[in-house]
């Protein structure tokens, strides 16, 4: 019971220094998570949230991000993860896991398991993530007031000051400029059912426009959340007619957080990991020795370290 307590008293600290956090302004990195050790280096390195978001959590998995993992999953990987890391966890909800009654099921376990942030997309069907090749043709936005709902049920079920954040579903196969009213309006109805953090949408993203960014900023009236990877991973972002080919992903973290985004997340920066490890493996086949591995590994003493052994030994009193 006292550990129980505790735990959800170290739960309510992260959720609420992150809220305060917020409202006082502060700019915020966040990068993708996929098992806990990552979590860990990722606090270790002063990044202030770790993103543990569907397609690098399906990976560690080995399949794709098609909604083929069930929120238990992920629930029991956020719960190891929150007891390791002090740092908020932000959760992926997908599109809400069933009903408003399953969505709001699910934010009160993911909270209770140590999630800071949960978001939600509004896309309708089966989850698919939509840079998938063939995604395009199963995506589409559901109808608003289902989200709405969703949201507010999300709201009610909280009861540790979890931060609900809405999404935008993107569909790369369509004109997404064109829609750019459509969206701010969802954004809007969103945050009246409940969501304290928006992700910028992609009209705003793909604009490449910090003016427009800003616009946006002063016009949904809370934090704002952008996401992007490295310039030219799964799409460029390069906006239509541009001369320098240059996109969001080019920007400088000041660049946007004074535009007046609050947290930037970038989702794919995990994969440097298995691109090392692919490499590696290459080179050690092809040399026939281990030494190609040696040059590359992380130290065994930042490993103990990062793993926190000292916990676990015994003392002198002992």
């Amino acid at each position: 019971r006292l550990d129980g307590e505790r735990k959800v008293h170290v739960m309510n600290t992260v959720t609420n220094n992150l809220r305060h956090k917020l409202a006082s302004g502060d700019k915020l990195l966040s990068i993708g998570t996929w098992d806990v050790l990552s979590a860990k280096i990722i606090e270790d390195l002063g990044y202030h949230i770790a993103a543990l978001q569907s397609f690098q959590y399906a990976a560690g998995w080995g399949v794709p991000d098609m909604g083929i993992r069930t929120p238990s999953d992920l629930l029991d990987l956020t719960f190891r993860m929150a007891g390791e890391v002090s740092i908020p966890i932000m959760v992926d909800l997908e599109e809400g896991f069933g009903s408003p009654g399953h969505a709001g099921y699910w934010a009160r376990e993911f909270e209770r398991a140590g999630a800071a942030i949960a978001h939600i997309d509004d896309g309708s069907g089966e989850h698919t993530c939509p840079w998938l090749p063939g995604a395009s043709s199963r995506i589409s936005r559901g109808p608003v007031e289902r989200t709405e709902a969703m949201i507010a049920r999300m709201a009610d079920a909280r009861q540790d000051g979890l931060l609900i954040a809405a999404r935008i579903a993107v569909n790369p196969g369509e004109d997404v400029t064109a829609i750019e009213e459509e969206e701010l309006e969802r954004l809007h109805r969103y945050c009246n059912a409940g969501a304290d953090i928006v992700f910028a949408p992609f009209s705003i993203i793909l604009t490449n426009d910090l003016d427009r960014l800003r616009r946006f900023v002063s016009t949904i009236g809370k934090p704002v959340l952008i996401q992007f990877n490295p310039p030219g991973y799964i799409t460029n972002y390069v906006p239509r007619g541009s001369t320098d080919q240059k996109s969001i992903a080019n920007r400088s973290f000041a660049e946007l957080f004074a535009a007046g985004v609050a947290i930037i997340n970038s989702p794919q920066v995990y994969t440097v990991a298995y691109r090392a490890f692919v490499e590696v493996l290459q080179k050690v086949k092809a040399e026939g020795n281990l030494e190609p591995a040696g040059q590359r590994m992380l130290p065994f003493a930042e490993v103990v370290r990062l793993l926190g052994q000292e916990r676990f030994t015994p003392s002198e009193v002992e």
